[in-house]
This record gives C-alpha cells, structure tokens and sequence, in this order.
C-alpha cells in the first residue's frame, strides 16, 4: 500500500511557495505566467530548491542529540548550550538547525553531536556537497567553483569556503595517507592486454590564489621603488604536472 506523504508537506511554508508559484503560473492575469521560459524555469528551481532545503533540515534535526550528558571516546562532556541555531551548506542550499553543544567536564572546545553523527564536514559541508566542492576544486580554482554554484542558481558556498574544504580534507588524508593508498592501489586493475605502461609529466602554468598574493606584493614593492617590469612569467601563476598513463600491445 503506498503512503501518501501530502499531508506531511502541506505544513511547509515552502511547499506552499511551491503550490504558489505553480498556480500562478496557471493563471493569465499573473506576473508568473507571463515570465518567459527561461525565467520560469528559474523560478520553479528556486521553489523546488526551497522545498528540498527545509526537508534537509526537518530530517538533519533529527541526528541532533537532547542530553544533559554524553559520552565520546569515554569521555564525559556536558551540555553547555541548548537549540543554538547553525546554518549548513548543502548541494541544494543553505539549511539552518537548532542543536546542542557539548563542552568536556573539565572544560575545552565544544563538539556538535548533530555534526558528528549527520558527517558535517568542516563544521559547515554536508557530506553531498563536501563531495562536489572537492570534485570542482580537482579541476579549477575557488573563484570559478564558487561560480558554479551560482550559475547552478545555489546560495554558496564563497570563494574562501571553497579554499578551505581541500585543506581540510588533506589533512585528514595525510593522517591516513598509507592505509588509505593502500586500500586504493588495490582497486587498480591492469589489463591483461596491457604491455607496457609508460608515465609521463606535462608542465602547465595554473593560477595561484596565493601566488598571486604575493605577486601583488611584488609588483606594489617594486612601484614603490619605481620599477615597473616583473622578473619573468606571468605574475600569480604556479606550474602544475599531470601524469599519463599509456597501454601498448606491442613489445
């Protein structure tokens, strides 16, 4: 028998925007329905979007935690703040959650218990987007991921959010760099046509965020000393490699 989940949305403000926007949309004498395509289009994403994000958060509450006490890794650690409201960045929008925080007995920084167990990353990132930023931020820079996002019409994440994530994650992976490698050199499988397998690095010149910091320096340093040409090759930009791997049946 299948459950029928409309009386569980009708209390949402924003599937009332949603129910809005298409009855509008319906109706002639209306400024939605005489929007173009494209505008409508927008339009509707905003509503669905708005739908999905206060759906997220209805469920993220759920991993929060109501104790006066909790233990983590045997240690005790208290309440020490009650429905504090936090904003998350999630694949469909921001989302905003009361939860408790927990201080240790003998004081200390506090933990999120909702985080811990939900898999916030950064104390920001859901898990999702956390994924997505970190794919975009493998093949451009923090300035073009966050446009992305905005071109895909999302609220966040910023340029300097995007920055952070990959730090973030490196450090967790440097921690567990070898079993972690280990476990990913045995998903490697070679071809049993596979002769030969040659490597090669091709330098290619890429922006730096903090290269260009210092590029600006440089260039303001030497203004101040009345020069005006830079040293060589393009300021800010740093050389990358990436690696290729070819097979050859012939030997």
């Amino acid at each position: 028998m299948r459950q029928d989940n409309t009386s569980a949305l009708s209390g949402l403000a924003s599937f009332a925007k949603l129910q809005d926007v298409l009855a509008a949309r319906r109706n002639e004498g209306c400024a939605v329905a005489k929007m173009t395509f494209e505008a409508f289009e927008v339009e509707l994403g905003q509503a669905v979007r708005g739908l999905e994000n206060e759906l997220k958060a209805a469920d993220l509450a759920r991993y929060d935690v109501d104790a006066d006490v909790v233990m983590v890794d045997g240690q005790e650690w208290r309440k020490c703040l009650a429905q504090q409201p936090k904003t998350y960045l999630s694949a469909s929008g921001p989302i905003t959650v009361a939860r408790n925080l927990y201080r240790p007995a003998a004081g200390g920084k506090c933990i999120c218990p909702l985080e811990l167990r939900a898999g916030i990353i950064g104390g920001l990132y859901t898990p999702v987007l956390a994924r997505q930023v970190a794919y975009l931020m493998g093949h451009m820079a923090s300035d073009e991921t966050s446009q992305v996002f905005t071109e895909l019409g999302l609220s966040g994440p910023s340029s300097s959010s995007c920055d952070r994530l990959p730090k973030l994650l490196s450090a967790v992976w440097e921690r567990h760099r070898v079993p972690w490698e280990g476990a990913l050199r045995q998903q490697e499988v070679v071809t049993a046509e596979a002769a030969v397998v040659a490597v090669s690095l091709d330098g290619v010149m890429v922006p730096d965020k903090d290269a260009q910091r210092s590029a600006k320096a440089t260039r303001e340093a030497a203004k101040q000393q009345g020069l005006s040409k830079q040293c060589s090759g393009p300021a800010g930009y740093r050389e990358a490699y990436k690696g290729r791997f070819f097979e050859n049946e012939m030997i």
